[in-house]
């Protein structure tokens, strides 16, 4: 009859594996030997984190909670003012109103209409432009155009502002430069 020697630790490694069982209970980035996470089995989704010093369940990804997403590590715990806390955190009871975001439209600037997200700098021109950008402070009569220091009467364009010289769209024009 042959007796084998076995060492308890390679006993038990012998019954880890035999038995399925994996994992690494050393956390190689804290120096720690064990993590409170090394005997906890989360529920398929979810992760074991160490919040506080003690193992936690987490989602794996973001829970929605009202109009936010709570991040790992957290629970949401009222969804009317989208609030999220660690587990086990006080959270308020009170009831946030829902905020309604009104998409920007369109809005009507002199003879245009300037696009969502822009605004009217000049209506007499109707010239658009982004919030908080430089406006021309140019005056544009009714039925004309201005052309240097004269309006375009309606059907003529300005074809030299520095002359104020008007021309039909398909008209000739003078190239000449004129000095104040």
């Amino acid at each position: 009859m042959t007796v084998f020697s076995i060492s308890p630790r390679a006993l038990l490694l012998a019954i880890l594996v035999n038995t399925g069982v994996s994992g690494n209970p050393i956390d190689t980035r804290s120096g720690d030997s064990i993590t409170p996470c090394a005997t906890v089995k989360c529920a398929i989704n979810t992760t074991c984190k160490v919040i506080d010093g003690k193992a936690q369940c987490v989602p794996i990804n973001g829970i929605q909670c009202g109009n936010t997403v709570c991040e790992a590590g957290t629970t949401c715990c009222n969804p009317s003012c989208g609030l999220c806390v660690k587990p086990g955190m006080a959270c308020t009871a009170h009831i946030c109103p829902p905020v309604t975001i009104t998409p920007p439209r369109e809005t009507q600037c002199g003879p245009a209409t300037c696009k969502a997200g822009l605004e009217c700098c000049n209506s007499s021109c109707g010239i658009c432009v982004e919030p908080g950008k430089g406006c021309t402070k140019q005056l544009c009569v009714p039925g004309g155009e201005q052309c240097g220091k004269t309006v375009c009467p309606a059907g003529l364009l300005c074809c030299n502002s520095s002359c104020g010289i008007c021309a039909p769209p398909d008209g000739a024009c003078t190239m000449q430069f004129c000095a104040n």
